[in-house]
């Protein structure tokens, strides 16, 4: 990875997502981008008002630059806009492999900036995204999950997770999740998939797991808070509008409520750079 992305408005969950971007930065030698957008009201008719949303915006990019003086960081502004639009020009034109971001979740505060903005960002944006909710401390990934449905098609995300976690010399927890329903696939189909999968885990540990319950996103939580897994990593890459919102719904799910960092894996930008 040679580009990371951090959107921030500024916010204490923000300023979490920028500490894990910075660690990020410095682990895989990459340039990081921190990134807001000005919303200044079309009523405005003053430049100097203007000029002093302007000051305090840099003031606040530079502070945060300069809390982190060992990783190689770029800072940008754009003046209105829709945020996932600005973001996904933005990573196209600086061939961004990876978006940190800070997100409330559910807590009630849908008020923030940044809060209300994540699950567009998933739902819009094709490129990879980590998700972080809480301080992230130091940062090592050593146990983490893969959920999936184990299908041929996922094998290339799984392959971008892999090279994500490969860093942290990880151990990896492959996990399907069945909810009982009709279209559950039969657990021997699912095991046999998913051994293919364990097979790409070379040369990390790996093991297969097939978790039941009502849901497939309370599911992957549920089993990976009982592992103690500090990164789950999930699908996003569907071309297919009407497959992208049934599997986004459940990505945007996962991203509200769970509590460890999450990665949405979508590589479509990295394939049109190339």
């Amino acid at each position: 990875m040679k580009n990371l992305l951090l959107p921030t408005d500024f916010s204490e969950c923000a300023d979490y997502a920028l500490e894990a971007a910075a660690q990020l930065a410095l682990r895989f030698g990459a340039r990081l981008h921190l990134f807001h957008l000005m919303d200044v009201p079309e009523e405005w008719a003053q430049p100097e008002e203007e000029d002093r949303v302007l000051r305090a915006v840099k003031e606040k990019l530079s502070e945060r630059r300069e809390r982190y003086p060992e990783v190689n960081t770029d800072s940008h502004y754009v003046v209105k806009g829709s945020l996932p639009e600005r973001i996904k020009a933005f990573a196209s034109d600086h061939g961004i492999d990876l978006i940190v971001m800070g997100s409330h979740g559910i807590s009630g505060k849908s008020e923030y900036f940044i809060g209300s903005n994540t699950q567009r960002v998933i739902r819009m944006v094709n490129c990879s995204t980590l998700i972080v909710k809480n301080p992230p401390g130091e940062l090592e990934f050593r146990k983490v999950v893969f959920a999936s449905s184990f299908n041929e098609n996922e094998k290339e995300a799984f392959r971008h997770f892999k090279d994500f976690v490969k860093h942290f010399l990880p151990e990896i927890h492959l996990v399907a999740i069945h909810t009982s329903s009709f279209f559950d696939p039969p657990y021997t189909v699912t095991k046999e998939a998913m051994e293919d999968f364990k097979t790409l885990s070379n040369p990390f540990p790996c093991t297969t797991h097939i978790f039941k319950d009502f849901t497939v996103e309370r599911g992957i939580r549920r089993f990976s808070e009982d592992l103690g897994a500090q990164l789950i990593g999930i699908s996003n890459h569907q071309r297919h509008p009407l497959r992208r919102m049934l599997i986004g719904s459940k990505v945007e799910a996962l991203i509200n409520h769970a509590d460890v960092p999450v990665l949405t894996i979508d590589y479509q930008a990295k394939e049109k750079s190339d």
